[in-house]
């Protein structure tokens, strides 16, 4: 085809190989011709490379960003880390702003969900693009949880704020965001008789944030719940549990493989997967972790430890304590765990006392949406 330069290769071909590189490549190479730019910003194309990446377990990363105390007035940074990598490097990312403080919400098809300062943003960190949102605020406020969702029907980001008060009596109302309206409409109250538990990682799984919850007040330590945010119907639906042979103290969320999985955190580090979504017998075991050491009981451990995703070889990604000190963020450290050989090896260098990571994929998808015409690269 003349029209692209390469008249030995057809159109099928040239698609085929571009729907395989990286985002860094696909961003320079919109330079090279008119088509090749049509190409790639093309809704079709986009959701085609990301549909690559996720069946090839390809261009997925760890997003890593040191935290400090609030109220910390130097400006932090992001960094990016290629975990497959034989030997994993860290590279720090191009930031579109400055900040102090930092929340990670949540993270979905390349777009993250990031608290930043007093803000909220929805941004791809791989094309530099973010949509600015202004953050719930209440008079009786006593905090907002956010969750982050995404409506494929209508290609639309939304952010979920459950606004927790200060009067137990008082249910939470639930505020939804559309990143193609730009704007929050209210749903109604938080139906479930539990308070969010924030002592825990949340997840995004098929586009639908995951929390755990507790009862409120805190009487009963066992009685913690799975809910997540049902994106069509809008509104939060229980999602079974594990069976336990004694009630569950503490435990977090993860996704692997495209599953939820619980760690429960009671004695060593026991990974549950839930093989087919909803269906509380096909809950199973996948291994443990054994002899990690735990200074810090209850939802600080829980906060801390957390399941990121699989490596390759049947290796996961972990967030660690690797040996006893007197607080916990001390020995904080990135692992690659192989449950076959019972091997841990650090997969970060820098040597941060306390930080926040979460899993993206690079993708070329806009916080607005795939068919969204606003991009950068």
């Amino acid at each position: 085809m003349e029209q692209w330069g390469l008249p030995d290769l057809p159109h099928k071909v040239i698609y085929n190989i571009l729907s395989r590189l990286p985002v860094k490549s696909l961003c320079r190479f919109k330079s090279v011709s008119k088509p090749w730019l049509a190409l790639i910003n093309d809704p079709h194309f986009i959701k085609s490379h990301l549909h690559q990446s996720m069946q090839s377990n390809t261009n997925q990363k760890l997003i890593v960003v040191p935290q400090y105390n609030r109220g910390h007035k130097s400006p932090i940074s992001f960094y990016s880390m290629d975990y497959q990598a034989p030997d994993p490097t860290i590279a720090k990312l191009e930031m579109p702003w400055k900040y102090c403080d930092v929340d990670i919400w949540g993270s979905f098809n390349g777009v993250l969900l990031v608290g930043i300062d007093e803000e909220l943003r929805l941004w791809n960190p791989s094309i530099g693009m973010y949509q600015k949102i202004s953050p719930l605020r209440s008079s009786s406020c006593f905090q907002t949880v956010y969750g982050l969702a995404y409506d494929s029907i209508n290609d639309d980001f939304k952010v979920v704020g459950v606004v927790k008060r200060d009067v137990p009596s008082m249910p939470p109302p639930v505020h939804v965001f559309s990143s193609k309206l730009s704007s929050w409409k209210s749903i109604g109250d938080f139906d479930y008789h539990c308070g969010l538990y924030n002592g825990t990682p949340r997840c995004v799984l098929n586009g639908s944030p995951h929390w755990v919850t507790s009862s409120y007040p805190h009487k009963d330590r066992h009685n913690f719940h799975i809910v997540c945010f049902d994106v069509m119907e809008e509104k939060f639906k229980d999602v079974p549990m594990p069976t336990y042979e004694v009630g569950c103290d503490f435990f977090n969320l993860g996704v692997l493989d495209g599953c939820l999985c619980v760690v429960d955190c009671r004695h060593h580090f026991d990974i549950w997967v839930m093989k087919e979504y909803g269906v509380k017998e096909s809950w199973a075991k996948l291994f443990v972790v054994p002899n990690v050491p735990r200074n810090v009981p209850g939802a600080l451990f829980s906060e801390y430890y957390q399941l990121l995703c699989f490596a390759k070889d049947g290796e996961v990604v972990l967030r660690l304590q690797l040996e006893k000190k007197k607080k916990l963020e001390e020995s904080l450290k990135l692992v690659i765990y192989n449950p076959k050989q019972k091997t841990k090896r650090i997969g970060m260098p820098q040597d941060w006392q306390l930080f926040g990571v979460t899993v993206y994929v690079e993708s070329l998808v806009s916080p607005h949406g795939c068919n969204s015409t606003r991009r950068h690269c």
